[in-house]
């Protein structure tokens, strides 16, 4: 068996490994997926406020930072409401009583 694990797979293999790896490929983007007009939100210092020596280093202690706020388009965004599922899945009309009959079994004495 482990001989056989470790033996390629031919070109015309219709194993679910070669399937899958071949799904994947072909695999179009998710709506999930973001596109060129969707950002995340970022923030980056601008100015320098405060400066201080640590550990023999000047750094910035508070600076002054600019945020571009997040941009998701309208294909990307959420819907206003959840969608509607059914609540019905079948309706066969009023309910139909169970009746046993025992006319079907013969009764043993």
């Amino acid at each position: 068996m482990h001989k056989y694990l470790h033996l390629p797979h031919s070109v015309d293999c219709g194993c679910s490994v070669c399937w899958s790896k071949a799904a994947m490929v072909s695999v179009v983007s998710s709506p999930s997926t973001r596109c060129e007009l969707c950002r995340p939100a970022s923030a980056r210092p601008i100015r320098p406020l405060k400066m201080g020596r640590v550990g023999g280093v000047w750094k910035v202690l508070l600076s002054e930072w600019e945020v571009t706020p997040a941009f998701t388009c309208e294909k990307h965004s959420p819907p206003l409401r959840p969608p509607k599922y059914w609540n019905v899945v079948y309706d066969t009309g009023k309910p139909t009583p169970y009746v046993p009959r025992y006319d079907l079994f013969e009764l043993e004495s």
